[in-house]
């Protein structure tokens, strides 16, 4: 029986030894409230351009840092100033700014109904 409180104390240390460094480690932080730290952005679009459309990530800066989004067509066009990751459906500041879902879906601020601004899926992108 002495064997076995010692084999259950050694285990029950090992897996505290684990399970300590998992809850102390820094979490990443998933907040981001401007076009500079959303992910996947392309960089120096040019208006009317080809592009590669597809479900996720089709935003695009251009040289002077103004918003294009790439549509199903596959052409740059522009869009609301991009202003960071959101998720759909909450509150937004602005109509018609834009913003990605941290899964890379774009959305846009829009209108829901007396001036109730939430976050949209932007149906030109979608496939």
């Amino acid at each position: 029986m002495t064997g076995l409180r010692l084999r259950a104390s050694a285990l029950a240390a090992a897996v505290a030894g684990l399970v300590t460094p998992l809850m102390v480690a820094p979490t990443a932080s998933a907040v981001c409230y401007s076009a500079d730290c959303v992910a996947n952005v392309a960089r120096n679009v040019v208006g009317g351009a080809p592009c590669s459309p597809g479900k996720y990530f089709n935003y695009g800066l251009g040289a002077a840092g103004e918003t294009f989004v790439c549509n199903k067509i596959g052409v740059w066009t522009a869009a609301g100033p991009l202003i960071g990751v959101y998720n759909v459906a909450l509150d937004c500041p602005q109509r018609d700014v834009s913003a990605q879902g941290s899964d890379g879906v774009a959305f846009f601020c829009a209108d829901m109904g007396g001036g109730h601004l939430r976050w949209a899926h932007r149906i030109d992108t979608l496939e």
